[in-house]
């Protein structure tokens, strides 16, 4: 009975390359469950993390704060995005009601943010601390009302 060999070289890597991947993994798991930061500028809303997108204040219709939670709402389907750990819910989804929509919402969490786009998909936003989620809720009225 032959036995194979393996060769030094490959001992080594093997053990290197997936220490590498178990932290890359727990590194993007560690970015996706960092809550979004949002900032706004002289024209748009600007939200930072994972998923991150700016929205021209031009491009927003209405902004509502919904007194549900998203899971309340109905998350729909995950098209490409982050979640599955904890409440944690960023990327963009899908539901039959809702059609397709961006997530940035701590799913368990209420009030959350709605912010209807012209020319996009509309954007749910919501914290864990439900009272920085009417915080931002009242500094993104007043600044797409002007």
């Amino acid at each position: 009975m032959m036995t194979e060999k393996t060769n030094p070289i490959w001992r080594t890597i093997k053990p290197v390359f997936a220490i590498v991947i178990l932290a890359v993994c727990t590194v993007m798991l560690f970015y996706g469950l960092k809550e979004t930061e949002i900032e706004l500028s002289d024209n748009q809303i600007q939200m930072k993390g994972m998923y991150g997108m700016n929205i021209d204040f031009t491009d927003v219709e209405n902004i509502t704060l919904l007194e549900k939670s998203m899971r309340e709402i109905g998350i729909g389907t995950r098209t490409n995005g982050f979640g599955g750990f904890g409440s944690t819910l960023k990327g963009n989804f899908e539901s039959e009601r809702l059609g397709k929509y961006k997530l940035f919402v701590d799913a368990d969490s209420s009030p959350t943010i709605l912010i209807e786009r012209t020319h996009d998909v509309d954007v749910y936003i919501s914290f864990q601390d439900s009272q920085k989620t009417e915080d931002y809720f009242s500094e993104l009225s007043k600044v797409t009302a002007e």
